[in-house]
């Protein structure tokens, strides 16, 4: 029957002409059986296609030797009498691993036969039963009140009570009551079907909960050298009748277990001489002072591949990852900002006076050494790129080796003596005047501190930030200030900190800088990105900054045009020919421009053109009728926008000028924004201005996202051609818009809803993942044929009263997951397939209800 429900829709699809032909000559009754029987193989379809769990990361950690061990999982899943099964092991073991593998089973075979839900849960050993419950209730596409765990618990429950599940938690480490504390029902009686599965480093844990016992064990010696070996580049040390004794005898010391196995192996992977693989031998038996709660036998692994790396700067970089929160997922282009603030991939070359696209290919290529060592570990994110995270267990050996290269966190206990060697402090969310263990006085007591992360935390008036450019005026590279109440002038004392590389402002209350801000002469990178209120920036503020190849103003409320003499003090403000004549290391510039004037100034300087990656036109609640067009006459500055920064932006975000409509229609070409990732159109009103037409190019790989909003005069919105990377499109708020037309351009001539018109769209928007609809009241069509995106995997429709219709087949839609909608919206829509037969049965179990509220986006 599977096979069956997975050929037949397809057979339906290719015969839809005949099919077509026969209707006409047998009439209704025929029209009424193809009608019954594509339903009926759609819903087969679906059911064949539907995937009951979400792809997860492997680690490094290969599944090697543990067949057994799953043979045993697998067993027990089908066994109605096992309901909690347990996995326990040493650290590093593999229990990870195997977890990742059984839910992966389920991915790649796509079968739901056994579970309608697989869930993966990450706990980790400080327990957060909200984090935990939020990701059961993302995975059922639920909206929690988090008024109380307990309400949360009952939601859960109660969601999860009729359906098949199969819960997967990694890295518990205390009994939890799942059901009491969690909201996940107990596999008994009724829901003899459902399944849990934990892993945890404590045998007692499985004891406690109730579970069937499963001990992973470390590997037997062949397989421990079979991928220990796999790890060697050369095939010298196994050929080599010296090396190979001493080898075997590495590898012997990793006593089995695959994390250490991998790290050990890829250290020495190009190691040819005698030497030192005779050192390795000996640097393994020696035992460091034992971490509680990890096998001795994994910390001197991990420490070995950890001495092995290249050089300082690596191991500190390494080190730098641990001050994350555990299981953290940290974003990669983040990570590697802060090792260039630090000096950490190419002072040591260059003293830091290469240029800023040389230092992020060092810190990539740095990345991907720590990634090779296996040390890290590499994940993606549709909205910030590249990822890494630690493995626990080696997390666990860089917050051993703290006392090396010291950092202070929120969970960090330090006692003041051991004060002077931290390096680094990262506290996030907290509150300095409530949080005893991180007050004030706690961080200026660090006066050898080189990095200082205070992200969206609170109880950080003007003092302590003169305290803190005082007492770390020598020693601090990297300072972010991100999303913290930091508010008023940035005090003067910050032009102390003459070592600063980095400083981020982003979303703060600063309302004005100081000049001494000038004195940083070895200052990168400064964000100031969101700045609402920040009106006054003296010239020397930044105009002496030459060392600075990275400022991003993006979102400020600085105005180009004020009175340039309009200071606190009445000395020069910055001005736009500041930035052209004295940052002669300027590399990158995100910029908001809200007037015609400073628009026209700006283009006239190539320097700045070519040097802009994110730009943003226009302040509505500025403009005036008095005022001169914001884009010019005609649109002419913006054509003059896309031919001058065309070849340079990155992200694009035009608003509409209020006083001055644009009237015709307002064309995209994405041939002249080749590098462009992001495009934003938001409060385009003018009611003369009937469509937008974004046309594509097979020339430009990068677009990502497409984001239209609070646009309310067009009624159309046309994507003309190739989108080749287009992941993203989300419509917010646009009153009369009536189409969102996907199918201009694709091919002239073909007759409506032939087998080639419905097949063509798969090569226009191949990575389409997602489509959001919201408060769209005049919207009616979003395309005409069934569409067809190979990658789409959420739309989301809220207050769109006119979208009757919805052209979706199974086959064009292949890996959607979710329709995220009213009930009362999807109750009256119709699903269209090819010929227009009713798809709806098929897409019913894709409903989840609407998560946010009107006004959201």
């Amino acid at each position: 029957m599977p096979l069956l429900a997975c050929i037949l829709p397809v057979l339906t699809f290719l015969c839809q002409p005949v099919l077509g032909a026969v209707e006409t000559c047998v009439g209704n009754q025929a029209h009424r059986f193809f009608g019954f029987l594509t339903n009926w193989a759609g819903g087969l379809f679906a059911r064949c296609w539907e995937n009951p769990a979400e792809e997860v990361p492997e680690s490094a950690s290969e599944v090697v030797g543990a067949e057994e061990t799953l043979s045993v999982i697998r067993s027990h899943l089908n066994d109605d009498s096992v309901g909690i099964i347990g996995i326990y092991g040493m650290g590093g073991v593999g229990k990870t691993t195997i977890l990742q593998r059984i839910n992966n089973e389920f991915f790649e075979s796509g079968r739901q036969g056994s579970f309608d839900l697989v869930i993966w849960v990450t706990v980790s050993q400080t327990v957060s039963i909200p984090k935990i419950q939020k990701q059961i209730a993302d995975r059922l596409g639920l909206s929690l009140s988090c008024s109380s765990t307990e309400e949360d618990a009952r939601v859960l429950f109660k969601a999860l009570s009729d359906k098949r599940f199969l819960v997967l938690l990694d890295d518990i480490w205390r009994a939890i009551d799942l059901q009491v504390e969690i909201g996940i029902p107990r596999p008994v009686r009724r829901r003899r079907n459902s399944k849990i599965i934990f892993t945890t480093r404590l045998s007692q844990v499985c004891d406690d909960m109730g579970a069937k016992s499963i001990k992973v064990k470390p590997l037997d010696e062949v397989a421990s050298w079979e991928l220990f070996s796999s790890k060697l580049r050369t095939k010298e040390v196994i050929l080599n009748n010296r090396i190979r004794p001493l080898a075997e005898k590495v590898a012997d010391k990793c006593g089995g277990l695959p994390l250490a196995l991998i790290t050990v192996g890829r250290a020495m992977a190009n190691r040819e001489d005698i030497q030192d693989w005779e050192d390795a031998v000996n640097a393994l038996d020696h035992r460091p002072e034992r971490l509680e709660g990890m096998d001795d036998q994994v910390l001197r692994c991990l420490k070995f591949s950890y001495d092995y790396l290249k050089n300082d700067n690596m191991r500190s970089a390494l080190l730098f990852c641990a001050m994350y929160p555990e299981d953290e997922k940290i974003f990669t282009v983040e990570l590697i900002r802060y090792w260039i603030g630090e000096g950490l991939v190419d002072d040591e070359n260059d003293g830091g006076e290469g240029s800023m696209n040389d230092a992020r290919r060092a810190g990539q290529a740095l990345v991907n050494k720590l990634l090779d060592a296996c040390l890290l570990e590499s994940s993606w994110s549709s909205i910030f790129g590249a990822e890494v995270k630690m493995h626990d267990a080696v997390r666990d050996m860089a917050l051993w080796n703290n006392k090396v290269d010291g950092f202070l966190t929120c969970h960090s206990i330090i006692r003041r003596e051991d004060r002077e060697h931290i390096k680094r402090i990262f506290l996030w969310g907290s509150d300095l005047e409530e949080y005893a263990r991180f007050n004030p006085d706690v961080i200026l007591s660090c006066s050898s501190n080189r990095t200082l992360l205070l992200q969206s935390v609170r109880g950080l008036p003007p003092p302590i930030l003169q305290g803190i450019a005082s007492s770390m005026k020598s020693t601090l590279r990297v300072l972010n200030l991100s999303s913290s109440d930091t508010w008023g002038e940035l005090p003067a004392e910050v032009g102390l900190m003459v070592d600063l590389r980095f400083l981020d402002l982003s979303s703060t209350e600063i309302t004005s800088l100081p000049k001494e801000l000038g004195n940083l002469v070895k200052l990168r990178q400064l964000i100031l990105r969101y700045t609402l209120v920040l009106e006054q920036i003296p010239q020397e503020a930044i105009a002496g900054l030459r060392s600075l190849q990275v400022l991003d103003m993006y979102g400020t409320a600085y105005d180009w045009e004020a009175d340039p003499r309009g200071g606190v003090d009445g000395g020069r403000q910055l001005e736009l020919g500041d930035l052209e004549a004295g940052l002669p290391r300027l590399e990158e510039l995100n910029i908001q421009l809200g007037t015609p004037r400073a628009l026209e100034r700006f283009l006239n300087s190539v320097k700045l053109c070519s040097r802009t990656r994110d730009l943003r036109l226009g302040m509505p609640h500025r403009s005036q009728s008095k005022d001169p067009p914001l884009y010019g006459k005609g649109g002419s500055l913006l054509w003059t926008v896309f031919s001058r920064t065309g070849r340079s932006l990155k992200w694009l975000e035009l608003n509409g000028d209020n006083a001055h409509p644009w009237e015709g229609e307002l064309r995209i070409s994405l041939d002249q924004l080749p590098l462009l990732e992001d495009l934003y159109l938001d409060s385009f009103r003018s009611e003369r201005m009937p469509e937008v037409v974004l046309v594509g190019s097979n020339f430009n790989p990068r677009l990502s996202t497409f984001n239209m909003s609070n646009c309310d005069g067009q009624k159309v919105l046309k994507l003309v051609g190739a989108f080749p990377c287009l992941r993203e499109i989300h419509l917010y708020r646009c009153r009369i818009m009536e189409e969102l037309a996907l199918d201009e351009g694709v091919a002239a001539g073909i007759a409506e809803g032939t087998q080639n018109d419905a097949g063509l769209l798969d090569r226009h928007f191949p990575m389409l993942r997602e489509i959001v609809l919201v408060e769209l009241p005049a919207l009616k069509s979003i395309g005409r044929p069934p569409l067809r995106l190979p990658e789409l995997r959420s739309i989301k429709v809220l207050a769109c009263p006119e979208l009757r219709r919805i052209p979706l087949d199974p086959a064009g839609v292949p890996k959607l997951e979710t329709i995220e909608a009213e009930q009362k919206w999807w109750d009256t829509v119709e699903c269209a397939g090819s010929g227009g037969h009713d798809t709806k049965p098929v897409f019913e179990n894709r409903l989840r209800p609407a998560i946010w509220s009107v006004g959201d986006g």
